[in-house]
């Protein structure tokens, strides 16, 4: 029988020591940044002494009546056009015949400017005798409109047949070409209105109190004049107060404000 000699084994161990987990930023980040806003809103807001509310009642006193006055030109943004009209006159008609005659509405004339005239009726005109000429005479319009249509005296001139003479012995009038004028629509005064107002306000914010809405006036047409009278009142008041608001009911004014509390000075007990 044999023994063998079995060699020793070795065992090596090493022993390795785990990283610890890192702690995170983000919150660390986020606590040093409140800390210093904090610090400095410590350092730089204003130290705010306390504030008392108080409401006070004083006696108005009313200013005399002050009175403001502007005026602006209402400027028109409308038209309004006029149709041209046509002229009108008389044509006198004289008979040399022993016959009389009887011209039907609508006879047309022509004048020496080549302008015609047209009768507005039928017109009888009778006979000639020994002492003159038949005679009438009928309304007559120009066929054109404008004031090309006022012709002159003896403008139509002419003769009918053998014994009829026709005439204008005085001017045609009445005839007026097209035309368009400027037209002040509600808006344009309103428009001036609140320019008027506008200005009057502003006038009015620099002075004192208003005691009451002033009464307005207004007059014109063409150039807007507004008028506004004004009542002001004023008050009195310490002057540790410091007003915020301030209300006018009847005879009485009611103050809203606070007062500034001074701290008490500290005497170590």
């Amino acid at each position: 029988m044999q023994t063998v000699d079995e060699k020793p084994e070795t065992i090596h161990l090493y022993v390795v020591r785990e990283k610890e987990p890192k702690p995170p930023l983000l919150p660390i980040l986020l606590s040093v940044l409140t800390l210093s806003l904090l610090l400095i809103y410590c350092v730089l807001a204003p130290y705010r002494q306390p504030e008392l509310p108080v409401t006070l009642r004083v006696p108005a006193v009313f200013l005399p009546l002050q009175t403001f006055t502007t005026s602006v030109a209402i400027i028109p943004t409308g038209k309004k056009t006029y149709p041209a009209t046509t002229a009108h006159g008389l044509l006198t008609i004289t008979n040399g015949s022993v016959i009389s005659q009887e011209l039907p509405k609508g006879l047309i004339f022509t004048g020496r400017t080549g302008i015609e005239v047209v009768t507005d009726t039928a017109v009888f005109v009778p006979t000639g005798s020994a002492n003159g000429y038949g005679f009438a005479t009928v309304k007559a319009h120009v066929s054109i409109s404008g004031k090309i249509g006022n012709i002159p005296s003896y403008a139509i001139d002419t003769i009918v047949g053998t014994s009829l003479y026709i005439r204008n012995l005085t001017s045609f009038h009445g005839g007026k070409d097209a035309y368009t004028i400027p037209l002040q629509l509600p808006k344009d005064r309103q428009k001036a209105l609140d320019q008027v107002r506008t200005t009057l306000a502003q006038s009015v914010q620099k002075k004192a109190l208003l005691a009451y809405p002033c009464r307005e006036v207004m007059s014109g047409v063409v150039k807007l004049v507004v008028q506004w009278t004004c009542q002001f009142f004023s008050y009195s008041v310490s002057p540790i107060v410091h007003v915020t608001h301030v209300k006018l009911l009847g005879k009485t004014v009611i103050v809203d404000g606070f007062i500034v509390v001074r701290p008490r000075p500290f005497t170590g007990k």
